[in-house]
């Protein structure tokens, strides 16, 4: 299952790549080459998400991908604003609380759990506030809101001594389909090309202010991500 998602994964990044540089070619036709200038200037980003659930006790983060669009806006010789687009943020827990799903019998089942996840996907939309504290390092601040496209609670267990039983249950009409929150960012330029359009290294924090589910009789639950991830002009 999982050598199946990569694979699935490898091909959305794929077919995603080869969309942005077609729309990269449109936007040149249309405007010419001044859509692209040391002052605006679009980049492609791809990198992990280390998530986890504030609010459930004993949970383990989640390890996924991120992948978007990005422009570069800048003000002036030290600040800049930097609007995103993911398409592609995945978030969530693992070892989560088993939620009933209203069969007693399949309950029974599924009260000995031995492993629980919790997978969100979501479009995120960041505007980060960026300061350079010198050519390669930068700080930046920015709220951001996310879309829910997909959430999915899975378990596994054992039952019959040696038969593996999995459980998936479509959450997403229990779960918000808006989360907003806000992004902290520090952000380093390991490469710089002659254009002024360098390759940078992204460490972000994203605190989710909104309850992931609409009723939760445990207490609130936000996500709180871990951002990774590496950007590079594709329009040049």
């Amino acid at each position: 299952m999982l050598k199946k998602k990569f694979l699935a994964i490898v091909l959305f990044l794929f077919l995603t790549f080869e969309m942005c540089h077609a729309q990269a070619a449109i936007l040149v036709l249309l405007f010419g080459d001044k859509v692209a200038t040391e002052n605006f200037y679009f980049s492609l980003k791809l990198g992990a998400n280390y998530a986890n659930i504030t609010g459930i006790e004993d949970t383990d983060p989640i390890l996924g991908f991120n992948f978007g669009l990005l422009a570069t806006i800048k003000l002036n010789d030290r600040f800049c604003i930097v609007p995103e687009f993911s398409a592609l943020s995945y978030k969530g827990a693992k070892n989560i609380p088993v939620q009933s799903t209203g069969n007693f019998e399949l309950d029974d089942l599924l009260a000995n759990t031995s492993k629980s996840v919790r997978e969100l996907n979501y479009i995120d939309v960041p505007i980060i506030a960026k300061y350079y504290v010198n050519e390669t390092v930068n700080v930046g601040i920015g709220p951001t809101i996310s879309f829910l496209t997909s959430a999915v609670d899975r378990y596994e267990t054992t039952v019959f001594t040696d038969e593996d039983l999995v459980f998936e249950s479509n959450i997403k009409e229990s779960a918000n389909m808006i989360d907003y929150g806000i992004a902290f960012e520090v952000g380093y330029t390991l490469w710089k090309a002659r254009t002024g359009n360098g390759i940078n290294l992204h460490a972000r924090y994203m605190m989710g202010l909104n309850d992931i589910l609409k009723e939760n009789a445990n207490g609130s639950q936000q996500n709180s991500v871990i951002q990774v991830s590496a950007s590079f002009p594709f329009i040049q």
